[in-house]
């Protein structure tokens, strides 16, 4: 056996020798793979590991989430198969966001929801697939609401994953210079008297680091956006019918000086066909004309709702088709917000795109799109019908019911300009606008246009607000949906004129 003395004849970094001996037996067990999330917190290897990374984490150290992050990152440098699976960095970022301020502890809970029901639903299709995703829905509702969100339904819709991504690279840059460091740390204390296999296996695990920071930008990226399409679907199943109650029996249990809220009832859509996925985005009903069993499992027209069978194109309910799944008659809520996307005629992959209207049948529903490529895509706007410039966001009035048909919005394929294809997913709402009301919104938003800058108005007869301003976007028009985006020359030419009123055959409901 060598000689382990030092020159001094003491242990290597100080310790006693009895102390150097089950440090490096410690480390020796944890560098050769015994990371499964069960470190023994009374061992000094683990604990400086497990110190560091809860170093990184706001607020309370939450030490299963660090044990569960080194474990992943470990099982990611250790099988070269792993790092190509999405699901595996989808994982990786779930466990992040407890190195994030704020919600970053709760959207780890929902993210963890999430990667379950999402990677189950990955190998089902059709009924299966849409009754696993509303099981995840409702189960993401329920833990919302146990961890007491009054609003557990609206905190969800609002939240968007991809908002995070530079946070979440930001943390796992660092998360990476952590470990290393911890790494650099055990072959500092042991110097020479380290085993040669010992110090191998952690050269290799610092290569194996050194190869996820290459592979983040990428691999990261695509995580969060798989997650966050992940949470959009279950999204869709909420915003179905716009009727999720989440009653809560508020039951105050003594535990020190807090009261723990319970879930009594999560239920997340009304009975009826659910939005179907297609092979890339959100299929339409299908709906002909004159032939009631076609779609009179999604829709049927109430009377003082809007009729999306009173226009009919090719012999096809074109309205109804805008929808995917179930079509909900239903008032507004009060503080319930819609949203409207409007601009000058211009011309975008040399089609002339007519000019677009403020006021009008058709609107989102809930917050509006934070940017040009989610208001395309999610609400399936395609270039050929609206150029944006300016949005305007309506609010429900408490005292006035505003009737609406609600549903999922269905996946678009360019007709005028070809090769485009947007998935749709976001709710929509068809109202009944009357001319005043669409007259009122006009007036303003030409001064909006005029000036730049943003105007409130008031429907005198509904009492609903509006506020219009300008979106700022200078990617919204030739750009997303498309195989190859085109050269820029071309996507940005616009030129002003008379405003009209825009067709749009799953738009709008002309009365």
């Amino acid at each position: 056996m060598a000689d382990t003395t030092t020159a001094s004849g003491s242990a290597p970094g100080g310790l006693s020798w009895a102390r150097f001996k089950a440090w490096s037996a410690e480390a020796g067990e944890w560098v050769w793979g015994t990371t499964q999330g069960a470190f023994n917190e009374k061992a000094s290897f683990s604990q400086i590991l497990v110190d560091a990374v809860i170093g990184m984490i706001p607020l309370v150290g939450d030490v299963t989430a660090v044990r569960d992050l080194i474990a992943v990152v470990i099982g990611l440098i250790e099988s070269p198969a792993k790092r190509e699976k999405v699901w595996e960095w989808v994982l990786l970022v779930v466990l992040l966001f407890a190195l994030i301020p704020v919600f970053g502890g709760v959207i780890k809970g929902v993210g963890r929801i999430a990667v379950k029901v999402g990677k189950a639903a990955e190998a089902l299709t059709g009924a299966a697939r849409a009754a696993k995703l509303q099981e995840g829905a409702r189960e993401i509702i329920a833990f919302l609401n146990r961890i007491g969100f009054k609003n557990a339904e609206k905190w969800f819709l609002s939240l968007r994953i991809t908002e995070y991504q530079a946070q979440l690279l930001e943390r796992f840059n660092k998360l990476m210079e952590v470990i290393n460091g911890v790494l650099v740390q055990i072959q500092r204390k042991a110097g020479s008297l380290m085993p040669a296999s010992l110090n191998s296996r952690i050269e290799t695990l610092k290569s194996g680091l050194a190869t996820l920071k290459k592979l983040a930008p990428d691999m990261l990226v695509k995580a969060v956006k798989e997650l966050d399409q992940t949470l959009r679907d279950m999204q869709a199943y909420v915003r179905s019918g716009g009727e999720t109650t989440s009653r809560l029996a508020a039951h105050e249990v003594a535990v020190g000086e807090r009261a723990v809220t319970r879930a009594d009832e999560a239920r997340i859509i009304e009975s009826g066909p659910l939005p179907a996925r297609s092979v890339r985005g959100w299929k339409k009903n299908k709906a002909i004309a004159g032939e009631p069993d076609t779609y009179e499992l999604v829709y049927k027209h109430e009377p003082g709702y809007p009729d999306l069978t009173e226009y009919s194109k090719d012999n096809r309910y074109i309205n109804i088709e805008a929808f995917s799944g179930k079509i909900i008659n239903r008032p507004l809520k009060p503080g319930e917000q819609i949203y409207r996307y409007f601009g000058p005629e211009g011309v975008t992959h040399r089609h002339d795109v007519k000019l677009t209207q403020p006021g009008g049948g058709w609107w989102g529903l809930g917050p509006p799109p934070r940017t040009a490529k989610e208001w395309r895509e999610k609400c399936a706007v395609l270039d050929e019908w609206n150029r944006d410039g300016y949005i305007v966001i309506g609010t429900a009035p408490v005292d006035h019911e505003i009737k609406a048909a609600v549903g999922t919005i269905s996946e678009q394929s360019g007709k005028e300009i070809s090769g485009q294809y947007l998935p749709g997913g976001n709710s929509q709402a068809v109202i009944d606008i009357s001319e005043s009301a669409k007259n009122g919104l006009k007036d303003v938003a030409e001064k909006v246009v005029a000036s730049g800058k943003a105007a409130v108005w008031s429907d005198p007869v509904t009492r609903m607000k509006f506020e219009i301003r300008p979106t700022g976007w200078t990617d919204a028009n030739g750009i997303h949906g498309y195989a190859n985006v085109p050269r820029a020359a071309s996507v940005q030419t616009s030129r002003l004129g008379a405003r009209e009123m825009a067709t749009k055959e799953n738009r709008e409901v002309t009365k």
